[in-house]
């Protein structure tokens, strides 16, 4: 679907596209959305000043997509893996609210480091990330309105913060020389959080308070999360922010097609153990995420036109195309 496609059905707010697993799927557009995508393909992110940033290893591993069942999770890709762990009382972070989080975390602590780069502020300073002093405010900054009651949107984001900012994440790489004779491993550990302090209204989230409120990361994490960030459209976010699978797919995609040279087609196995959070290894579980993922995979191609791919028996077949963000931007 090109900006033509778009224009063309602004006026009807339908429009038909052929989906990636071939059928052709019908959607209602709001007006206010077409435009939106409109304003995308019009203006980069760096000229509308949305430009957001996620942690690459958060690409190459992605959190629960849904509550997991245990306080620790674990995700292997190829020779890189990924393992979660928070206290039993809390649990682990996972959904939409936590992702949306970790974006806001990464491109908050992409633009710290660039003034701690250039000796503006120093290595404390720049961990620290505030978070305002309202939270209807900060729920603005995520993209997100503001709604009460206990399954609304106010709880449930304190709840992934809560989640979020006492978990613990490691990382590691293994290397196997030829013939596994010897097997190199570098793994490193980080807590999400050192400090947090949260200084909201629970009744009146419009209300500012007394003191502001911030999170200090740990060193390790925002070392982490600050090296190579994959760069992203923040107004893509917002339009699928509803679905943790187009959200994961969006991030994989931008990051893939940025030095996506040929044709490729990545084999559904693969990501399955990528992409695939809480899907069982079993027939039914891979069917299932084929289709989770070709969902949300329309959904990111309403908001992103120009990607090129579509379903095939063994795998994705991705096609380059003009990267939604380009890979060297600007800080």
């Amino acid at each position: 679907m090109t900006l033509k496609d778009v224009t063309d059905v602004q006026a009807r707010g339908t429009t038909r596209q052929k989906s990636a697993s071939g059928a052709t799927g019908k959607l209602e557009l709001s007006t206010k959305y077409i435009d939106n995508i409109i304003a995308i393909q019009e203006y980069s992110a760096q000229e509308a000043n949305e430009l957001g940033f996620i942690a690459r290893l958060l690409i190459q591993a992605t959190i629960p997509h849904s509550k997991p069942k245990s306080n620790e999770w674990s995700r292997k890709n190829g020779n890189f893996t990924m393992h979660m762990m928070a206290p039993s009382s809390v649990g682990l972070p996972y959904g939409c609210y936590a992702r949306l989080l970790l974006v806001w975390m990464t491109t908050q602590a992409v633009r710290n480091k660039s003034r701690l780069d250039k000796g503006y502020i120093g290595e404390t300073e720049a961990r620290r990330l505030e978070l305002g002093n309202s939270q209807r405010s900060f729920m603005a900054e995520l993209g997100l309105s503001g709604t009460g009651g206990k399954d609304g949107s106010i709880p449930r984001l304190r709840e992934q913060m809560s989640k979020l900012f006492k978990t613990t994440i490691s990382v590691m790489f293994t290397e196997h020389n030829e013939g596994d004779e010897y097997i190199s491993e570098d793994e490193i550990g980080a807590r999400v959080a050192d400090v947090s302090h949260i200084w909201w209204s629970t009744k009146h989230p419009d209300q500012n308070s007394l003191w502001g409120s911030w999170v200090d990361l740990s060193p390790k994490f925002f070392q982490l999360i600050t090296d190579k960030p994959v760069p992203l459209d923040m107004r893509v976010l917002r339009l699928i922010k509803r679905s943790p699978m187009a959200l994961d797919i969006y991030c994989w995609a931008t990051y893939r097609v940025s030095y996506l040279k040929r044709s490729t087609v990545i084999p559904w196995e693969g990501l399955m153990d990528q992409i695939g959070a809480n899907y069982p290894n079993t027939p039914q579980g891979h069917r299932d995420f084929r289709k989770r993922f070709l969902d949300g995979l329309k959904k990111v191609q309403y908001a992103w036109p120009e990607l090129d791919a579509t379903s095939t028996e063994k795998g994705l077949l991705l096609k380059p195309s003009a990267p939604q963000v380009p890979r060297r931007t600007k800080r």
